[in-house]
Order: structure tokens, then C-alpha cells, then sequence
């Protein structure tokens, strides 16, 4: 799998990304010759080698008509063209670029538009767009979207990101940083600020890293392809204005299923074992996908345990407000997982005693392993008075001839 590693310490802006994108391989003639399908014309790219307090990196600028442009390092400057989400969503959709590219382009401008629309109290479709507008932020995103596509880029993660801090003039006026569009796209997303006065994550530059469906904070690992350095146009006294990524191959996840879980837990030393057990019994029914206890030792010598539950991000709420009424805890704490489950078919063996349930999982090698339902096999062996394991042995052999037929 083709993973990008965003480690942003002085954040990130649209230019600093295709930067990235071609220290990392992407062409910058077959980038440019796919950003010519666009219906745009009047614009350049140049990339050179700079640097910032000693790091070394390929900068980006995207050279175009005076009425066009505008400051990638801020949201600054209303002197241009103002395009609606509509307007660029139809001429990248009408373009002949790659499928993949329309789609993550699409979807970094839809994440924009709404968090626009947000701000503004109108529908997403009537955000005019000021900064992000302009014909060099279209090319700073679409240009992304293209580069994603050319590297196989199969999953983004982004490691750290700061926003800056201070104020930054844009069409609305003087705003606080982060710009209102850019904290809404990061709502719920880790960040740091006040490395510097200045705007450092532009609305452009947080908008692909969510309408790309960044994983902010989760972990990694694979072997590191190649590493890029993309500098900023800025030069700022208290930061090196450098976007750092990296590309890693996490190796073939095709045989896994991979998703991501909250793990909400708090901790429990004034309940007993009966009421502990109804809890749990009641997270399950809250949808709960596993709920556990730790035993651990609190303060003043308490025996006590850590209550834990798994929950998706639908049900999330549901078994917090059921963790929080049937425990006698005061809050909770939560942290978000990344999950590698190996694909599993659940099915039936029939046998003298009736059905029971057999979950199969696919190993990496292609190999199986199968597991019969407990309650199924307790229940035939309690119906018959036997074993559990005498159950487990027959049901196991009617498997296997039932599977190798």
C-alpha cells in the first residue's frame, strides 16, 4: 500500500504540497500536461531548489496573470476572480484528467465548500470562493489530486500539523488563525499553534489534507520509498516554512480489512462485581463491538478495574451515554484506533443435533482457520450430556468432510 506521511511543523499550503508531490517522483511535465485538461489557461508552474533556516527543499510557485493571483502563504488578497463550488466542480468534472484525480479533487473543494457554507449560513453550491478561487489554488489542488494519482497514493497520514497563529487579512476582512474555514475543517482534528505569528495551514492546504481522508495521528509503519522537502514562499524568523513527506509502503494490505474503532474507557473502584457485569452486559446492548476489564490499583490502595469499549463512529455516543448511566463513574476518556482485522465468512455445519455456526478467517498466505460458535457447541453438548470437546471433535470432523467435498 502507497502511504504518504504529512509531518507538518510549519504546516502546510497548496503550493508546498505539489512541491512535495514532485521531489517524491512526480513528473512536472506529465503534472503539468494532465493540468492542461483544465479550462483554465494564463497560469505556469516553476519549481526550484530553496531553503529556510538551513533545510534544504524544492519550492513551488504557480505563476499566472496578475488579476489571478494571490499570497499562497495567507488567505490575503480579494483581487480576482470569485468561482463558485459549482463552477469548479463542473469544469474539473467535464475535464478529461483521471478518474481518480477528479475525485479526490472534487472532494478536497467539497470539504472546502462546506465548511465555507458553514461559516457563511449558505448552501455548499453557493460558496463563492475567494482565495481558494483564484486560478493558482486550482491548480495547487487539482495539481495535488493529479500527483496523488500518479504516485498510487492509497492512504494518507498526517503525523503533526501546526496552524500558526496571530491574525491574517482576507475578503472577509482581519481573522483570527486559524481562518473560520480552516478550524472548521479541522474540527476534531489534533493540531498545534503559536509556533509562529503567522498563518501557516491555509484553508487550500487543510482542505486536501481532509477532502483526501487524512488519518491524523494514527500510526505507521512499512519501508520508507522516498523522502521529500517542499519550502514555503515565506521566510519566517521563528520556523524552518518546510512541509516534510514521506512515502512508505506499508506492504500489501489486500488480504486484510482495515477500519477504525474508538476505545472508550474509564475507571471503575466502587462497583461491584454483579453491577460491573450489568454494565458491561449493557454496553453490548448499546452496540459496543467488545467491552473488557483491566484489574488495576488506584489511589489510597483500591482494587479496582479499567471498564473499556470498542465503538464505531455511529455508535460512539450511544455507548458513551450508557457507559456514563449504568457505571458510577464522573467521565471517560476515549482515544481512536486503527483496526487490521484478518476477512472472515461465517457459516453453517449441519449436524445430527442441528446447525452450528463456523466462523472462517483468510490468513495472509491464503490459508484458513475456523472456530465453531461456543453457545452452539454448549448447547448440543449440555442437550447431549457430554463434553464440550467430544461436541467440538464431531462437529469437526462433519466440517471437514462437509468442506472438502
Amino acid at each position: 500500500m502507497a502511504t504518504l506521511l504529512y509531518q507538518c511543523p510549519a504546516g502546510i499550503s497548496g503550493d508546498m504540497n505539489l512541491a512535495a508531490l514532485v521531489a517524491l517522483g512526480v513528473d512536472p511535465s506529465e503534472l503539468e500536461s494532465e493540468l492542461r485538461k483544465l479550462p483554465y489557461s494564463g497560469w505556469s508552474l516553476e519549481f526550484k531548489q530553496d531553503n529556510r533556516h538551513g533545510i534544504h527543499g524544492l519550492n513551488c510557485t504557480v505563476i499566472v496573470d496578475e488579476e489571478s493571483s494571490h499570497t499562497h502563504e495567507s488567505s490575503e488578497s480579494d483581487h480576482h476572480k470569485h468561482r463558485t463550488y459549482r463552477e469548479i466542480r463542473e469544469a474539473i468534472e467535464q475535464s478529461e484528467i483521471a478518474k481518480a484525480a477528479k475525485s479526490d479533487a472534487i472532494a478536497c473543494f467539497k470539504a472546502l465548500a462546506e465548511a465555507e457554507a458553514a461559516v457563511h449560513g449558505v448552501e455548499p453550491d453557493k460558496v463563492h470562493f475567494h482565495e481558494v478561487g483564484a486560478i493558482d489554488s486550482i491548480i495547487d489542488i487539482v495539481g495535488s489530486a493529479i500527483g496523488w494519482h500518479l504516485l498510487g497514493v492509497e492512504r494518507v497520514v498526517c503525523s503533526s500539523l501546526e496552524v500558526g497563529g496571530g491574525t491574517v487579512r482576507c475578503a472577509h476582512g482581519v481573522m483570527p488563525v486559524p481562518a473560520p474555514a480552516t478550524s472548521r475543517l479541522l474540527n476534531a482534528v489534533p493540531f498545534s499553534s503559536g509556533a509562529t505569528d503567522k498563518e501557516t495551514t491555509t484553508p487550500t492546504g487543510a482542505a486536501l489534507l481532509i477532502g483526501k481522508g487524512c488519518e491524523f495521528g494514527q500510526s505507521i509503519s512499512g519501508i520508507q520509498i522516498r523522502a521529500a522537502i517542499a519550502i514555503g514562499q515565506r521566510e519566517d524568523p521563528n520556523i524552518a516554512n518546510a512541509l516534510y513527506v514521506s512515502l512508505i509502503d506499508e506492504g500489501s494490505k489486500s488480504n486484510f480489512d482495515v477500519d477504525q474503532v474508538w476505545e472508550v474507557v474509564t475507571n471503575i473502584d466502587d462497583m461491584t462485581a454483579e453491577s460491573l457485569s450489568f454494565t458491561c452486559e449493557q454496553l453490548f446492548h448499546s452496540g459496543a463491538l467488545d467491552v473488557w476489564q483491566t484489574p488495576a490499583t488506584f489511589k489510597k490502595g483500591r482494587l479496582g478495574c479499567s471498564l473499556h469499549a470498542l465503538a464505531t463512529d455511529t455508535n460512539l455516543s450511544n455507548v458513551e451515554n450508557c457507559l456514563l448511566k449504568y457505571s458510577r463513574t464522573l467521565g471517560l476518556r476515549k482515544q481512536k484506533w486503527s483496526r487490521t482485522k484478518l476477512p472472515r465468512e461465517l457459516s453453517n455445519v449441519a449436524t445430527p443435533w442441528g446447525d452450528v455456526r463456523v466462523k472462517t478467517a483468510t490468513l495472509p498466505d491464503s490459508s484458513t482457520r475456523y472456530k465453531f460458535d461456543f453457545d452452539d457447541c454448549a448447547t448440543i453438548a449440555n442437550s447431549e450430556n457430554q463434553t464440550l470437546a467430544w461436541v467440538e471433535e464431531k462437529v469437526q470432523e462433519l466440517y471437514l468432510k462437509q468442506t472438502t467435498k
